[in-house]
């Protein structure tokens, strides 16, 4: 059977039109079931808990649920993995963090491409650093810690949630601005370093205030700086890295979280979560929670994302090849 040029014509302007009206009415309808939004750790840890609070505010602006689930493993690796072969419909999202630069410098090869394999959707927010130690610790200050890391090295431990975490590049940028020779214990999430801390099981850890904030107030953890341009009105009583006389202004935003969706999606669909994040942020409710958490609401566009990941990738690898750690 043939058909006339009629015919044929016909057919290929109804395969045209439908290619043309696909994506949009799949943006309209979006979206129609809940979505999901990729941690790439286990529960307990800042990743997760800012995760969950934006899962359900972004389910409140969008309509729809929005289901944080944790998928650990591989310094966040598999979780973004995952992400990066899901189908870019919209309904699989990344809570991407500070290893979204790192893990090109800590890996040979990875199963995506940082740069290419995900489609940035905004920056949630940052975080300062802090530097902390058992309640009971003799160390009362940085500047304890530096004069007796010095005197005897390898005589100090620090605790971190896993190779490239932000609790464990916090210490090495630490390590290597200062010339300091201390060990570093490894354990599978940054919730299991703080509370080995906390048990004198190591004697410092690096990390935000929203994981530490609990076990400062129960009295098992001791904050001895933190690394902000500015004092934390969550901690008055705390100096700054710089007012130790230690800056190290690569902590001063040592940790940053982003959502992100599986390359290729949909740019009506990209602006409509784009537009959502933003709206989640700008309320009073979501917004006064972060800054009470010392978490910085993020802001800008999907490209400054995309510009922010890169620029912290330099920032690292330059950081991650001072402190003599490979890529494996």
């Amino acid at each position: 059977m043939h058909l006339d040029r009629r015919q044929t014509n016909r057919a290929a302007l109804a395969l045209l039109l439908l290619a043309v009206t696909a994506t949009p009415a799949a943006a309209q309808s979006y979206p129609d079931k809940p979505i999901k939004l990729v941690i790439p750790y286990s529960p307990g840890g800042p990743t997760d808990v800012l995760g969950r609070i934006m899962a359900d505010h972004l389910g409140r602006v969008l309509k729809q649920s929005v289901v944080a689930e944790n998928r650990p493993g591989g310094g966040g690796v598999i979780a973004m993995a995952q992400v990066a072969r899901s189908t870019p419909d919209g309904y699989t999202l990344l809570f991407g963090d500070i290893n979204m630069a790192v893990s090109p410098a800590l890996h040979k090869s990875l199963p995506f491409d940082p740069a290419r394999s995900f489609t940035p959707i905004g920056l949630v927010a940052t975080a300062p650093m802090l530097v902390l130690v058992p309640h009971d610790s003799p160390l009362r200050s940085v500047r304890d810690v530096v004069a007796q890391a010095k005197a005897a090295p390898r005589s100090l431990a620090y605790a971190h949630g896993g190779i490239g975490s932000p609790t464990h590049l916090g210490p090495e940028v630490f390590k290597a601005r200062l010339g300091l020779d201390v060990i570093s214990v490894p354990y599978r999430s940054s919730g299991e370093a703080l509370t080995a801390v906390a048990a004198g099981h190591a004697q410092l850890v690096f990390t935000g205030l929203s994981a530490a904030r609990p076990l400062i107030d129960a009295g098992k953890l001791r904050p001895l700086a933190i690394a902000s341009s500015k004092r934390s009105p969550m901690l008055p009583d705390v100096p700054t890295m710089e007012e130790t006389g230690f800056p190290l202004p690569e902590l001063n935003v040592g940790s940053w979280w982003g959502v992100l969706a599986p390359p290729n999606l949909a740019p009506a669909i990209t602006r409509q979560l784009h537009s959502a994040l933003r709206a989640a942020l700008a309320s009073p409710e979501l917004s006064s929670r972060l800054v009470a958490m010392t978490f910085s609401p993020g802001s800008g566009t999907p490209e400054d994302l995309q510009a922010w990941i890169a620029n912290e990738a330099r920032t690292w690898a330059g950081v991650l090849q001072r402190a003599g750690i490979d890529p494996e």
